[in-house]
């Protein structure tokens, strides 16, 4: 009786520090809704008439309104080039802007309930995609090669930690920030930086990592210029082993996370693959096949509808935003942007 309560309790306390090591407010994982349904979702691009901005597609009423920031704000614009949003768990929009290059960037945070700007700092050379956790922000500097810690005060704890060129996209899990690049740069590698003392662990790969998510099966890592999803031991940080998506593109983008066992590849940015983790192998399934008219840009998934959000830009200066079904591929709705050069989609609960 003993042995079997001592098995219970080292059981409990393995997932316990599991899930707390995947804790993160902003993370793979979807953002706690508490339980409420989606009000809407937010969607960050560009505009020559009011630089960096956003929309709102309210999900009760099925309309977007455009511009929203320029609309509410007369005389005042957001510094350009948008990099990437989130809404945090303070209720606070956060929105990186990658600026002019040679200059720095901006953060800002945004109350979403009046959409004025609560606080914003000047930093960084192409402040670009970043993570929140444990109130650090730590922000990858796409024009440089380092990136930059703050809290949500954005004060500055820890101006470069150097993680290698073209840092585009950070993400929290483990205990550790992985960071991955953008395509236009020279460093096939990925890096994890420690989350108490800034060190800096890289695995490389035969071509550029681009994206990153997690789930209990490791760390998932997708490269360009070739179709493998890599699996990296978050413990040992090594890689594990690599699976092959059959799709016709040449190179692979984005990786979005579904549940603990599956997620979405974009490939070409025109397919969308649904893999899922069984037995320590992963099957792909092909759920949206490329069309000429779609071009995807950016994804993001919504649990409580089980739907895909993704915006096509193939016919400019506006865009599209598709949602459908997160199995099949269904379009269930999709509705007309005026503004181009999406970066991110956030989804609202209250």
């Amino acid at each position: 009786m003993k042995a079997n309560k001592f098995t219970i309790i080292i059981t409990i306390l393995t997932f316990t520090i599991f899930f707390n090591a995947c804790n993160d407010s902003t993370g793979p994982t979807i953002t706690n809704n508490g339980g409420n349904a989606l009000a809407g979702a937010y969607i960050l691009y560009y505009s020559s008439a009011t630089s960096t901005d956003y929309a709102y597609y309210d999900a009760v009423k099925d309309s977007v309104t455009d511009f929203v920031f320029s609309s509410n704000n007369p005389g005042v614009k957001l510094n350009v080039n948008p990099g990437e949003m989130k809404l945090n768990s303070d209720r606070k929009l956060y929105i990186t802007t990658l600026g002019i290059p040679g200059n720095n960037g901006t953060i800002y945070k945004i109350d979403p309930l009046n959409n004025t700007i609560a606080d914003s700092l000047r930093f960084g050379s192409q402040p670009n995609g970043f993570a929140i956790n444990n109130n650090r922000i730590v922000v990858g500097n796409s024009g440089s090669t380092n990136v930059t810690v703050l809290d949500l005060d954005f004060n500055i704890v820890k101006d470069t930690v150097e993680v290698g060129s073209n840092p585009a996209n950070v993400l929290y899990g483990f205990n550790k920030y992985i960071v991955t690049r953008n395509t236009l740069n020279n460093e096939p590698s990925a890096a994890f930086v420690d989350e108490i003392n800034y060190s800096v662990t890289k695995l490389f790969y035969p071509y550029v990592p681009v994206q990153a998510i997690y789930n209990v099966n490791g760390i998932f890592i997708s490269t360009n210029l070739n179709k493998i999803v890599y699996r990296v031991d978050p413990g040992t940080i090594t890689t594990l082993d690599s699976f092959s998506v059959p799709t016709i593109y040449s190179s692979l983008d984005k990786l979005v996370f579904k549940t603990q066992n599956s997620f979405y590849v974009v490939a070409g940015g025109k397919e969308i693959w649904l893999g899922s983790v069984n037995s320590g192998t992963i099957s792909f399934t092909n759920i949206y096949p490329a069309t000429s008219d779609v071009s995807i840009s950016t994804i993001a998934y919504e649990p409580n509808a089980n739907e895909l959000y993704f915006t096509s830009e193939t016919n400019p200066p506006g865009a599209i935003l598709y949602v459908i079904n997160g199995d099949n591929g269904t379009v269930k709705r999709f509705k007309s942007l005026t503004g181009n050069n999406i970066q991110s989609i956030v989804f609202r609960y209250f």
